[in-house]
């Protein structure tokens, strides 16, 4: 696993430095070319259970989505990206628009869709956080500050599969592309990283292969979704309770009486079967969702062996149902001593320690997915004797 962060003078600078950390991690760089006002960058590598991912990104400079992915304008929602941008494919074809790639991710409308972070200054991004949470660098996970103590996400990569199936590759960032709000009415908008809030956003996409069916299934905040996420940052008070709503119990039993800490939850990803029901299909490697109430802006928090950096998904202001919303990130794991890339900037985080942390366990089943699911079986395992925060 390894681990950078820095400053940056920009998104096109930011999509070069990403560009250079994916060489670095065994990424192959089909293209980085300069587009428009940004840059395209094309990646792909064979996971350890060798499937093939292909990621494609482009990085915007005060560019409408109409602009940047020219399918998708939804009833003229479209909105001005300063950023990064990512859609998944399964191919890579030089000659085609960054975003219709081979076996492009796609709409319940067959438009291309994608994911961003935005709202970044165009000279002076305070600091960036690059995550590589396993050996073989099959994921990776990107904070970025776009301004004191307000961070984005994007993440993309290959799940940690709970079954056999093919397919499994993922990406998720904090806005949908065609939606790139992070300010509504004055108030800090609660972003659709890993979402299950109910705006009817797009919050990523998973590829898989199951049913009969060979795709990119998409997450929304809508009914029924193809995909299902835990994480609940949105604005509605009652998303919290909603049926994909799994990690709800988590946010709302923390901090923990005992130490003031918090559990921190694991992104399960559900599929939408032709049943109606969801699976259980994996959960992206490195990241949890947790109650950020006693925690800073880049935290470390230390248990045992493994060291978590903590972000807010949101500004501690506001509507109570948005606030004290985060993700962890692992920076170093039970079985690597250190898992330091590079680093370009000071020390940006202080220090939470733990002398003992009982983690998640789970073990991935040889048989086929499974139809059934019980969404309220889902739970975590944290254990901590560390004095109070």
């Amino acid at each position: 696993m390894s681990y950078e962060a820095g400053v940056s003078t920009g998104p096109n600078d930011l999509i070069d430095k990403l560009r250079i950390f994916l060489l670095a991690e065994g990424w192959t760089v089909n293209l980085f070319a300069a587009i428009g006002a940004g840059y395209r960058l094309h990646v792909q590598k064979t996971a350890s259970d060798s499937t093939v991912m292909y990621f494609n990104f482009r990085s915007a400079i005060a560019e409408t989505g109409v602009t940047l992915i020219t399918e998708d304008n939804v009833a003229g929602a479209n909105g001005t990206v300063t950023g990064l941008l990512v859609n998944g494919s399964t191919g890579y074809a030089g000659g085609s628009l960054w975003h219709m790639q081979p076996g492009k991710s796609i709409d319940a409308s067959a438009k291309s869709m994608g994911m961003c972070m935005t709202q970044m200054s165009t000279t002076a991004i305070p600091a960036y956080y690059f995550f590589t949470p396993d050996s073989d660098s099959d994921t990776v996970h990107i904070a970025v500050e776009v301004t004191a103590g307000k961070f984005q996400f994007m993440s993309f990569g290959l799940l940690v599969k709970q079954g056999t199936f093919t397919g499994g590759q993922y990406f998720s960032a904090s806005f949908a592309s065609y939606t790139p709000f992070s300010d509504w009415t004055g108030g800090w908008y609660a972003p659709n990283y890993f979402s299950a809030c109910n705006t009817g956003n797009k919050h990523g996409a998973v590829y898989v292969d199951v049913d009969a069916t060979a795709s990119w299934r998409i997450s929304t905040g809508e009914s029924y979704p193809e995909i299902a996420w835990p994480c609940v940052v949105g604005q509605q008070q009652n998303s919290y309770f909603s049926e994909d709503g799994l990690a709800s119990f988590f946010w709302s039993h923390a901090p923990n009486s005992y130490n003031a800490m918090a559990a921190m939850c694991p992104i399960y990803t559900l599929l939408k079967r032709g049943d109606a029901n969801y699976s259980l299909i994996g959960w992206p490697d490195g990241v949890r969702f947790l109650n950020t109430t006693n925690y800073d802006p880049a935290e470390e928090i230390t248990y045992g062996a493994e060291t978590w950096t903590v972000f807010h998904a949101d500004s501690q202001s506001g509507d109570p149902e948005n606030m004290y919303t985060g993700f962890a990130f692992k920076k170093v794991s039970s079985s690597s001593s250190s898992s330091s890339n590079s680093s370009s900037s000071s020390s940006l985080s202080s220090s939470h320690s733990s002398s003992s942390h009982s983690s998640s366990s789970h073990s991935s089943s040889s048989s086929s997915v499974s139809s059934s699911h019980s969404s309220s079986s889902q739970s975590s395992s944290h254990s901590s004797s560390s004095s109070s925060n």
